[in-house]
């Protein structure tokens, strides 16, 4: 009986830690995930959907640190080519979104090799593990354009799920 019990108790253990590792903050081998990258973005100001998301997909804060969250914002004049200003309004509230749910920790940090440009979440340290296993023709195809279409693989991108038993890298 009492080896059932211990058997029972190990199993939970188990579980729990199952649970635990699929929450925010999940560790990976090499690099810790963004822990708001599962953050829900149904509270997401609109403005931040439809501002960011005319362009490209609106980019959910978890992917970078307010550091570089801040960066993108101040250099909209010169968003990788493209004038991007917004009206003042429209960029306090995206701005307070993004620096306010951002990333922290060391692997969301991209590196800056590029001064001028603003960092990009490619560049990332979690990025970069996440995607050590593609190879670069992978990223030109037709079917998906550049390591910055995320939809192309993650089906749930623009809800905010990169859960990779959803990938599907097209050919």
């Amino acid at each position: 009986m009492k080896k059932i019990l211990l058997l029972g108790a190990i199993a939970l253990m188990g579980i729990s830690a199952g649970q635990i590792m699929a929450d925010d903050g999940e560790h990976h081998e090499g690099g810790k995930r963004p822990k708001q990258l599962a953050r829900s973005l149904s509270q997401a100001p609109a403005v931040w959907k439809t501002e960011c998301g005319s362009c490209h997909m609106a980019y959910p804060p978890g992917l970078l640190p307010a550091s570089a969250w801040k960066r993108q914002m101040d250099t909209l004049k010169n968003h990788y080519g493209s004038n991007a200003t917004l009206t003042p309004e429209d960029e306090k509230i995206i701005r307070t979104y993004l620096t306010g749910a951002a990333a922290d920790g060391k692997y969301a940090t991209p590196s800056q090799s590029n001064k001028v440009e603003a960092p990009r979440i490619t560049s990332s340290g979690w990025f970069i593990h996440k995607h050590d296993e593609i190879s670069p023709a992978v990223w030109k195809r037709k079917s998906i354009g550049s390591a910055a279409n995320c939809q192309a693989c993650h089906a749930g991108a623009a809800k905010g799920d990169f859960n990779e038993d959803g990938v599907n890298i097209p050919r």
